[in-house]
């Protein structure tokens, strides 16, 4: 029998519980070894997510071999924390690593099954007849819509849209991730269909993401102000979560499983565009000289508008002196800090200054 074939015989009989300990041992020898992880991959795919749908949404083999890499290089630290490893022990471990893949893959396609759900719930919800655009480039390309919103698309992603907005809202439903930048008009609000969320804005620039692990749905907001609500089509209940609305640098994920809006400041804080048809924010000089923190604080709040606040207001009795225009927020706060001996903390949509003060 040959090597596939005998890997495909032990990884049956375990998952039919029909395994001994002597060829139990020998299965995860050869996991242990890497040998078999281009069969895995393939029995993940072919067996364990077999499905009577001929689209059927599978695991990619790289994501398998990287859960069988990770979990199988584990097992050695795990045997590290115990100085006399007996047989049994050893055993033990080899049986978690098992129900440790299994588990994963259990996860995995349950999480797949639950995005394949969505997808046919949101494809059911695009009006028929209207206009698409799928980027099947490996580059963003630009769309600009009829009422001249520009909208960035990314590779893989689609964006289904009226050719002219009629009625009183402009709606717009995406499949994968963009930016957009959208015409002002408050007479009629923008909506961005995606998912489970609606993004409702009349003017303003923003992105929509996805997290490729947990499914979880992002907003990014560079300008203007948008709300985000749950979309109740997508929902087996009739009752939506309160929505949320964000500012310039803010940003939310939506986790589907608990229903929830997560607000927190965006990974990298840009001045705000002065000029909302520029895509390269105007930036303000920020160059202090022995200038106290209630100054400096309000002068960060002014062109992030991320507010900043103290724990201890002695902190603003403190001066800086320094040149932070060039520097992101967090680089700029970690000098001021450094220099105040100060440190900060980013609550939410917030950021807290932490420091004894100055005399």
């Amino acid at each position: 029998m040959g090597a596939d074939k005998r890997f495909e015989f032990l990884l049956n009989q375990y998952l039919k519980n029909e395994i001994d300990l002597t060829h139990q041992d020998e299965l995860f020898q050869l996991i242990e070894n890497q040998s078999n992880t281009d069969f895995l991959s393939e029995q993940i795919q072919d067996d364990l997510l077999e499905s009577d749908e001929p689209d059927a949404v599978v695991l990619p083999p790289h994501v398998a071999e990287e859960i069988i890499r990770k979990i199988v290089k584990s097992e050695p630290e795990i045997n590290g924390l115990i100085s006399k490893p007996k047989k049994n022990t050893i055993l033990l471990h080899k049986v978690a690593i098992a129900a440790a893949v299994i588990g994963v893959i259990f996860s995995v396609s349950v999480y797949l099954s639950s995005t394949k759900q969505d997808a046919n719930k949101f494809s059911a919800i695009i009006p028929k007849n209207i206009e698409y655009k799928s980027n099947t480039t490996n580059e963003v390309q630009i769309l600009v819509l009829c009422d001249g919103t520009k909208v960035y698309l990314n590779p893989g992603s689609i964006l289904h849209y009226n050719r002219q907005f009629n009625g009183d809202s402009r709606e717009v439903y995406l499949d994968g991730e963009a930016f957009f930048r959208v015409k002002k008009n408050p007479n009629k609000p923008f909506l961005v269909y995606y998912n489970n969320i609606i993004t409702k804005v009349l003017g303003t620039s923003f992105r929509l993401t996805k997290n490729k692990s947990n499914g979880q749905l992002i907003v990014e907001v560079k300008t203007g102000k948008v709300q985000v609500s749950e979309n109740a089509k997508m929902l087996a209940s009739e009752t939506t979560i309160t929505p949320i609305i964000l500012t310039p640098n803010q940003k939310v994920t939506y986790d589907k499983s608990f229903r929830r809006f997560d607000a927190t400041i965006v990974g990298h804080p840009v001045q705000v565009l002065v000029n909302e048809e520029s895509l390269v924010p105007e930036s303000h000089p920020l160059f202090f000289d022995q200038q106290k923190l209630n100054h400096v604080f309000g002068q960060l709040e002014k062109f992030y508008q991320i507010e900043i606040s103290v724990e201890n207001s002695a902190t603003y009795t403190c001066v800086f002196t320094g040149d932070i225009s060039n520097l992101d927020l967090f680089s700029a706060l970690k000098i001021i800090c450094i220099a105040t001996n100060a440190e900060y903390e980013v609550n939410g949509t917030k950021i807290l200054i932490k420091g004894k003060g100055c005399n």
